[in-house]
């Protein structure tokens, strides 16, 4: 008779432990080992299959499954890990670090708690981490042709495409800093008004 129990094959220092999602899975049992690694187990069966988790949004590994009331359970792969297989120092280290900072390798031996204030410099030395970015100083018009762009429109005798075309922005750009929804800091003097351009 043939077994139909397949096994998914193990490295020799590595320990899995049940996921639990806090209500019933529908057809498998779900467990994630040391090594990140994650299989379903099937409930009648019991044939193993080894499983990738899906990618969230920040490149985190997780696993998102169907309950059986139609609910998804989801389980950060990194956080299980650390939970299960990594040693908490304190309490107050509640932040999981990657050493390698990649956040696909979820070993246990990569992982590490850290506080809020270690996890900021963690960010600050992360390769793969884009800060945010620096406020551009590099517009196409200065307020000078912000002026000299609302008096020809205030005028009307040039039309606005034109008058956009001239500046190099588009018309809609104009449209904006004739509103003030653009550039509205920037004031036309009474004395300005009445001079050619």
């Amino acid at each position: 008779m043939q077994d139909l129990t397949e096994k998914t094959k193990t490295f020799w220092n590595e320990r899995w432990a049940k996921v639990d999602f806090g209500k019933e899975t529908k057809t498998c049992d779900y467990q994630i080992s040391n090594f990140g690694r994650i299989k379903s187990i099937d409930k009648i069966t019991g044939k193993e299959r080894l499983l990738r988790g899906a990618k969230a949004r920040g490149g985190l590994i997780m696993l998102n499954q169907k309950l059986k009331d139609d609910s998804t359970g989801i389980v950060y792969i990194h956080r299980f890990v650390a939970e299960n297989f990594v040693t908490r120092p304190s309490a107050e280290k509640d932040y999981i670090l990657h050493k390698d900072y990649d956040k696909a390798n979820n070993k246990w031996n990569n992982l590490e708690w850290a506080t809020e204030l270690e996890w900021k410099e963690y960010q600050k030395q992360n390769p793969n981490h884009k800060g945010r970015p620096a406020r551009t100083r590099n517009y196409k018009l200065n307020e000078t042709q912000v002026r000299m762009m609302k008096r020809m429109l205030i005028r009307g005798k040039t039309k606005r495409k034109i008058i956009a075309r001239k500046f190099g922005v588009s018309e809609n750009c104009a449209y904006k800093i004739e509103k003030g929804i653009r550039w509205g800091h920037v004031n036309i003097d009474d004395e300005d008004n009445t001079g050619e351009i």
